[in-house]
């Protein structure tokens, strides 16, 4: 009789541990991912090239994974607010980062009390897009190529401004310039803005580097003359304009990129699910027309693997820049 009892209770304790299980919730792995709405933070204010870049690929994204995606924007220090904002989120796949150079990979070197590591803190899922930039000058400059520029400058030596913000595309594109063509432009740098094109227009400056989008109405209006684009090929919107190097410059790669990351630790059931849901959105008529419209186009054959490895790559070289650039400030 005893035996029995005790063999009815173990019954009851092994039949209850085994609802238990049955009925406790499943990791956010094994769950039929996404279950609820995916948050993609930007780490620029509303309206700029991230914020609009970010916007269609989370527009896109949701199309491909069948659930929301909340655009939230935290701005401030190039993007590096969001990005710490995401290397300490849950790492479940339901934040998400539209990650840009400026932040994990000129980021340490431009600002050195980095609370996050570039490398070790994030899950680099998809490079998606990158953005053309055009070498710009004002009209009244006596040149029509980059090889005509590069005498006028050397001749000029000192008496060339460039024009830009320190740490964004057209710094940036300035003080490589200069480097690799062995001229000596003098860059001034702006808090941001329009201020920089504006004063570009009005002759302030005698160069910039910018993105199509914002100064194709000034180039087709007269305002801005274009000398060529700051990339390996030529851009679509701007067929005929030759490439930096085919102008007679030395080899300039001037396209700011703009992926998804997340935070370190993510499963890898869920990265592999969003890396093919961007995969398609790569390839979608509707992202690709999107892009045009911003000057952009998209990276194909991006990879976990490729997307860390270029981080990586990247960081040395930024670190690099951003001393010569600061050297290279007017004192």
């Amino acid at each position: 009789m005893g035996s029995s009892r005790w063999l009815v209770a173990g019954l009851i304790v092994g039949l209850a541990s085994i609802a238990a299980l049955w009925l406790a919730p499943l990791p956010a792995s094994a769950e039929e991912y996404p279950s609820k709405p995916i948050r993609l933070v930007v780490g620029f204010p509303p309206g700029g090239p991230t914020d609009i870049i970010g916007r269609i690929i989370g527009q896109n994204l949701a199309q491909e994974l069948g659930q929301t995606v909340v655009i939230e924007n935290r701005g401030g220090a190039g993007g590096t607010i969001a990005a710490a904002m995401v290397a300490k989120a849950k790492p479940d796949g339901y934040t998400l980062l539209v990650a840009v150079e400026s932040s994990q990979t000129r980021g340490v070197a431009l600002y050195p009390a980095l609370s996050y590591d570039q490398v070790k803190d994030f899950t680099y899922i998809r490079k998606v897009a990158k953005q053309f930039n055009l070498m710009v000058v004002n009209p009244s400059l006596p040149v029509s190529n980059v090889r005509e520029f590069i005498d006028y400058a050397r001749k000029h030596a000192g008496q060339v401004n460039c024009g830009g913000t320190l740490g964004a595309s057209a710094s940036i594109g300035c003080t490589l310039f200069d480097r690799d063509n062995d001229v000596r432009l003098m860059f001034i740098n702006y808090p941001g803005g329009a201020q920089p094109i504006n004063d570009l227009i009005a002759g302030t400056t005698q160069v910039s580097f910018a993105a199509e989008a914002t100064v194709a109405q000034q180039i087709s209006s007269g305002k801005l003359k274009a000398l060529a684009i700051a990339a390996q090929e030529r851009s679509r919107a701007f067929p005929d304009l030759p490439t930096v190097q085919e102008s007679g410059g030395a080899p300039l790669e001037l396209s700011p990129w703009f992926g998804v990351a997340g935070p370190a630790g993510m499963p890898q059931d869920v990265v592999k699910k969003i890396g093919d849901a961007l995969d398609k959105v790569s390839a979608r008529p509707e992202f690709l027309k999107q892009l045009e419209g911003i000057g952009a186009v998209p990276i194909s054959g991006s990879t976990q693997a490729s997307f860390t490895a270029d981080v990586a790559r990247e960081i040395p070289f930024w670190a690099k820049w951003a001393t010569d650039a600061k050297a290279s400030l007017p004192k």
